[in-house]
């Protein structure tokens, strides 16, 4: 086969099979693909490699010893060993050994085949019919080439999605591999929920697309311009997808209160983020919790509660806990979630 048929059987493999469109592991596997033709000086690694290629020539039948299954165990134990060492992901390590493999394996499909199983003098061929095999740089091989570059494509767009799990997560609405979605990117960038369900109060549509705040179990907490919902309490949903939005920074911050004005250090929060979105979790202890009035909104989660002497807050957004903390001093921690774009 030509090289570059090759490499593009290594990217499309290495793309499905680890899931990743990094461009290291994919630049690996092309080196791994290559590294079988080091048996001949005509090759273009071999021309590159002279001295290492013409002393495995002189020494070994062209598609022996570096066209087998030996040579890519040995390749992993290196990848596997230097990447070790230097404390890359396993994706990086395998893929160079993963590019060597796939390389191998397709000249199984050409008339001459290769000794996969080197010592052993076998020639493994995959097509039995010496007329469906491939001629080096014939129209069959043309085939592969475009299909293989065909398969690369689909398979960036894939890893590009999260891969093929959460392409299925993302068609069939299993909400597990969506929630491995949302907390792969949720600190870097805001990721809404695509919604298809009905309010719980009166089964209207609640179809539309909300911001995801964060995840309790396998449900989710979002919000739109009007308030905060539960899925599986205020949105029954029939079906949710998850959309990577706009770069974003996502803070977690705590706040302690020492029996003192709530509001101050609310206002310096909202001084200090402008234009941020801004969710408080926690319970404060107040003086005057009869004095807290909260509005029950209809369709929404309840974000704040008065428990005793205590208000509770859960995403309750900063506005609105500066209203019911008015006048108030309080004493107790608040988790504060804050989105920046």
């Amino acid at each position: 086969m030509l090289a570059i048929t090759h490499c593009a059987i290594a990217l499309s493999g290495t793309s499905l099979i680890l899931g990743t469109a990094n461009p290291l592991p994919l630049g690996l596997a092309i080196l791994g693909s290559q590294l079988p033709d080091l048996d001949t000086t005509t090759s273009t690694i071999g021309k590159i490699c002279f001295p290492v290629s013409s002393w495995i020539e002189d020494r070994f039948p062209h598609r022996s010893i570096t066209h087998s299954l030996l040579a890519t165990v040995g390749i992993a134990a290196v990848s596997l060993t230097v990447n070790y060492f230097l404390h890359g992901s396993i994706k990086t390590a395998l893929a160079l050994p993963l590019g060597h493999l796939l390389s191998c394996f397709s000249d199984t499909f050409t008339k001459q085949g290769v000794q996969l199983f080197y010592p052993e003098p076998v020639w493994a061929v995959s097509v039995s019919n010496p007329r469906r095999r491939l001629k080096t740089g014939g129209a069959g091989e043309l085939w592969v080439l475009g299909i293989a570059i065909a398969m690369f494509c689909f398979g960036i767009y894939l890893a590009n999605g999260g891969g093929i799990t959460q392409k299925l997560s993302q068609s069939l609405g299993l909400k597990d591999g969506i929630v491995e979605l949302y907390n792969k990117n949720a600190s870097s960038h805001n990721v809404y929920a695509e919604i298809k369900g009905v309010w719980a109060t009166d089964r209207t549509s609640a179809d539309g697309k909300y911001l995801i705040l964060g995840t309790e179990g396998s449900e989710f907490i979002v919000s739109d311009s009007k308030g905060v919902y539960k899925t599986g309490e205020q949105i029954i949903t029939s079906k949710v997808s998850t959309e990577i939005g706009e770069a974003s920074k996502t803070e977690v911050r705590s706040i302690n209160f020492n029996d003192e004005e709530a509001i101050t250090k609310l206002t310096q929060l909202r001084t200090a983020y402008p234009g941020a979105d801004i969710y408080l979790s926690g319970e404060l202890a107040i003086d005057f919790p009869e004095d807290v009035k909260i509005s029950i909104e209809p369709n929404q989660m309840v974000t704040a509660t008065v428990v005793g002497n205590s208000l509770k807050l859960n995403y309750c957004g900063l506005d609105r806990a500066i209203a019911l903390l008015k006048e108030q001093f309080a004493v107790g921690t608040v988790e504060v979630k804050i989105w920046r774009s």
